[in-house]
């Protein structure tokens, strides 16, 4: 690689540490791949250690891939339609963990190209509406849309809103909007706003809709929060695969911005480097201020000191598309939409053996049967296995189809709602084959920040690949301890929550794991 070929570029770098993952971004883009040379190059242009800067390009993978190269998806979706031997087929390919178009399964990138193209099936829904898609600003306010903009309510009807709603942040751990917006709102300025784009769970693909049918939806509920934190800056954390997202968003907010409608704020885009764990909010905001994607312990957490230590709002791209409609129409109105108990309607991604896989605005609350049934055209194939909520949701058999897709609903099966990411598995996919996958994806994404969630996913995986060949390289005893560490030592979620498929798969086949004798005792 020509390092003073770059040189040119690196002039119209900016030095701030928060830039090095754009940055590093352009460069890949403009120039290629990142080698130890530009890394260096970097380093001295922008003042930081080289080795600091090695240390991030060595994390994210994707920094070191060509720009015109071809990835295969092999997450649990696309390996069960044959992305193996697409794989097999396309000499040269990469293969990677996900790419986030699993309605589209088996599926791979060329460049910045989806392979098949970008199709999207859904419907009207009553209050993200992914259907109507606006091309332009003048597309979104003649829909109705701007006009909270105009005449925001109070921050504490805010609150009041958003509390009667019931909503609650649907990129998956599901805390409750209304009280994360309060604990923002009670710590001094200045604040920020971050918005999670990130989406990487593998069948989840419900941002992705919402950026590419309605960004400038996303674009208005960002800008509210942004009002409603007193925020001057405003940041959407994009993961790289979404190309079409990127432009889509980059579009909407130059609009905004040539309308005056940003009020003299700043709201930019960061784009990801193909790391799944940049999905967690705090390991999110270490990838943002130039670091590896590693979570921070909590307390403190965001809302009390996040981004560049400063209190932060961060919120999923859903989460934040519902904002207009519940502000607009009440909380109250927003939470009846919902069905048995349930509040609200909520995006679900749709993807495996279903005649119209795509992305759904359906009630809480509904089953993975109707679900299918009433917008997805059916079951394409028996039914041998349901992800409910996305990888870490949980396994569980077809008797779960009859069951609501909610905390309540799916507590008697060991599983949650999760990210909304049904995920159903024809009869001829092995159950165990689906574990295997979904462990293999958590050892390859694992930041490797704690032992447990470091050595156990991989230990879990192997056990799978082993159970297939009939062997047992552990007792089920040292699986259960395996497990149990894992839930209650990890730091983030993603070690936290990966013990629950394989005792979901334990639970409801326990005829594959025969080798490993005993009986789970947690």
């Amino acid at each position: 690689m020509d390092v003073l070929g770059a040189t040119p570029l690196f002039t119209q770098l900016p030095t701030g540490r928060t830039r090095l993952l754009d940055n590093l971004g352009r460069v890949r883009r403009e120039v290629g791949p990142i080698t130890p040379e530009l890394s260096d190059a970097l380093a001295d242009h922008m003042n930081i250690r080289r080795g600091e800067v090695h240390e991030v390009v060595s994390f994210y993978s994707f920094l070191q891939v060509p720009t015109d190269a071809q990835r295969v998806c092999t997450g649990p979706v696309c390996d069960c339609f044959g992305a193996r031997e697409l794989l097999v087929r396309t000499p040269g390919a990469i293969e990677v963990a996900c790419l986030g178009h699993c309605d589209l399964a088996p599926v791979m990138m060329r460049g910045d190209e989806i392979v098949p193209p970008v199709t999207h099936a859904t419907n009207e829904g009553p209050a993200i509406g992914l259907a109507r898609r606006d091309e332009t600003l003048a597309d979104y306010a003649g829909r109705g849309g701007l006009r909270l903009l105009r005449d925001l309510p109070r921050p504490d009807r805010i609150v009041e809103e958003l509390k009667a709603s019931g909503l609650t942040g649907y990129g998956g751990a599901g805390f409750p909007t209304g009280v994360k917006w309060e604990a923002v709102a009670r710590e001094p300025g200045p604040r920020y706003v971050v918005v999670n784009a990130d989406e990487g769970e593998p069948g989840t693909i419900k941002d992705r809709y919402v950026m590419e049918l309605r960004p400038h939806l996303l674009i208005e509920g960002t800008l509210i929060a942004m009002h409603f934190a007193e925020a001057e800056e405003g940041l959407i954390y994009l993961r790289e695969e979404y190309a079409t997202s990127r432009t889509r968003l980059e579009q909407a907010i130059d609009e905004f911005r040539g309308a005056d409608l940003l009020d003299g704020r700043s709201l930019e885009l960061v784009i990801g480097a193909g790391a799944y764990i940049a999905g967690e909010e705090t390991a999110m905001l270490e990838s943002m201020e130039g670091r590896r994607a590693m979570p921070r312990l909590r307390p403190p957490f965001p809302a009390q000191v996040g981004y560049l230590g400063r209190p932060t709002l961060i919120n999923n791209v859903e989460t934040l598309a519902h904002l207009p409609f519940i502000l607009r129409e009440g909380g109250e109105t927003w939470a009846t939409l919902g069905i048995r108990g349930a509040k609200g309607t909520r995006l679900w991604s749709l993807s495996g053996s279903v005649h119209r896989p795509g992305c759904y605005e359906a009630p809480s609350g509904i089953t993975t049967r109707e679900l299918v049934d009433e917008y997805a055209g059916g079951f394409s194939d028996e039914v041998g296995a349901v992800v409910p909520g996305g990888a870490a949701s949980g396994i569980l058999p077809p008797s779960a189809l009859d069951a609501p897709l909610t905390r309540d609903g799916l507590r008697e099966y060991g599983a949650g709602p999760g990210s909304a990411a049904v995920q159903v598995f024809p009869s001829s996919y092995s159950p165990l084959r689906l574990l295997g996958e979904t462990m293999r994806f958590f050892a390859e994404e694992s930041c490797q920040k704690c032992t447990p969630c470091r050595i156990g996913n991989r230990a879990l995986h192997h056990l799978c690949e082993q159970l297939e060949h009939g062997a047992a390289p552990m007792s089920r005893h040292q699986v259960d301890e395996w497990l149990l560490a894992m839930e209650k030592t990890s730091i983030c979620g993603l070690g936290q929550a990966s013990p629950f498929p394989v005792r979901n798969a334990m639970r409801w086949w326990p005829e594959l794991f025969a080798p490993l004798g005993g009986s789970l005792t947690s």
